[in-house]
């Protein structure tokens, strides 16, 4: 009887060790999950970031082309009317 009821005891103590260690497991393993997708995720971002900067320098290097255009044909038209106006 005293075997029997320390066989009931050993394997009721040995099933819930069991379930608390695998409980932190993978409780660990959902929170390494999560640091993946999040540094995935951060890495995704840094090249959209990376992307964007280099077309807002595209972007900025037409503007200014186009500010200097708009000058030169001020300039020109500046020249036309005074001209015109003789």
């Amino acid at each position: 009887m005293n075997d029997n009821l320390i066989l009931i005891v050993s394997n009721a103590l040995t099933g819930i060790a069991t379930f608390l260690v695998s409980r932190r497991q993978k409780q660990t393993e959902l929170e390494n999950s999560i640091l993946d997708n999040l540094s995935k995720s951060i890495g995704v971002y840094q090249t959209i970031i990376q992307d964007l900067k280099e077309e807002i320098h595209q972007l900025n290097l037409k503007v200014v082309k186009l500010e200097e255009k708009v000058t030169k044909l001020m300039d020109e038209n500046k020249k036309l009317r005074s001209q015109s106006n003789k």
